[in-house]
Formats: structure tokens, C-alpha cells, sequence
């Protein structure tokens, strides 16, 4: 199954990589479906601040994400889950790509998974509407925390559910 989505912000290409490349390490401040995520390992990548990034999700539970591109030159950022997805998926990598556009930024987006098993092919359908959804979110919200600074209005409900949890 290959994903693919694409938007246009409306910031420089330096402030776009800045929350994507180089905060790598706390996109649950931006991405809803996130709770928290924090870097791990030592950088592979030149400009990288980690090899590694564990995430506790609110639909997956913890999941930890290996990067495997992180070219600050070509904005590329590209990672595969590498621990805490289903038995029954064999590969998932998503790829982030920066494209300077005048005074704005194309980020495009292409997430790469296989199944495996018959497992795997019966909840193939289920797992492409639900990553469909996760992935138009997170590039809604990766747009309006760099257009504007703060969590979409999604992840900011988000944020105060888990809140309230935690109190």
C-alpha cells in the first residue's frame, strides 16, 4: 500500500525543516494521534539529533521509528517503524519531502506499508482507511503549527482530553 499527500504552507522552506528536521524528536507538540514522542540513539545522520524516535500514540500505543533519510540539503526526512506495529505488517516507512515554492513550501508526503500473512490481507482495507485518516491529519496539522505556532484546533482538543486525563 503506498499513501501520498500533499499541501502547501504558507512559510519559508528553513522554517518548515526547522519543525520537521531538526524537532524531529517532538512532533507530538504538532501531530494529533501523537501523546509524546522523544529522540533516542545516536545520530547516523549528519544535522540529525538522534537515530531513533519512540512515540506513544493514542491508536498504536508505543511505537519506536528508525530514520533512515535525514538530508537537510534536499529536505528529506524519511522513517520506518521499527517496533509496535501488528504482527501482520511487515514494513511501514514514511517519507517527508520540502519543495521551496516562491515565499511558500510544498511538503508532500508518501507512506510506504506491506502486510504480510493472510492477516495481513484481510486488514489491509481497515488499515488503509485508518492510515489514510492519520496521515491527512498529520499534514493539516504540521501545516498550521508552522503556519501559525501553535497546534491545529484537532490537536489542541487532543491535548486537553489527555490533560484533564492526567489531572
Amino acid at each position: 500500500m503506498e499513501f501520498y499527500r500533499e499541501t502547501v504552507i504558507n512559510a519559508s522552506i528553513n522554517d518548515a525543516w526547522e519543525i520537521l528536521g531538526n524537532q524531529y524528536t517532538t512532533a507530538y507538540k504538532w501531530a494529533s494521534g501523537l501523546k509524546y514522542s522523544e529522540g533516542q540513539g545516536s545520530p547516523v545522520f549528519e544535522g540529525a539529533n538522534c537515530s531513533n524516535r519512540a512515540c506513544d500514540t493514542t491508536s498504536l500505543g508505543a511505537i519506536k521509528e528508525e530514520i533512515k533519510v535525514f538530508d537537510p540539503q534536499n529536505y528529506i526526512l524519511s522513517y520506518e517503524v521499527i517496533e509496535g506495529f501488528p504482527f501482520f505488517v511487515k514494513l511501514g516507512q514514511n517519507t517527508w519531502q520540502l519543495t521551496k515554492e516562491g515565499n511558500q513550501t510544498k511538503v508532500s508526503m508518501k507512506l510506504e506499508m506491506q502486510t504480510k500473512g493472510w492477516v495481513g490481507k484481510l486488514m489491509s482495507p481497515m488499515m488503509r482507511m485508518q492510515m489514510g485518516g492519520i496521515l491527512t491529519n498529520a499534514i493539516e496539522d504540521f501545516r498550521h503549527y508552522v503556519e501559525t505556532g501553535k497546534p491545529s484546533p484537532r490537536k489542541a482538543k487532543e491535548i486537553a482530553k489527555y490533560a484533564n486525563k492526567a489531572a
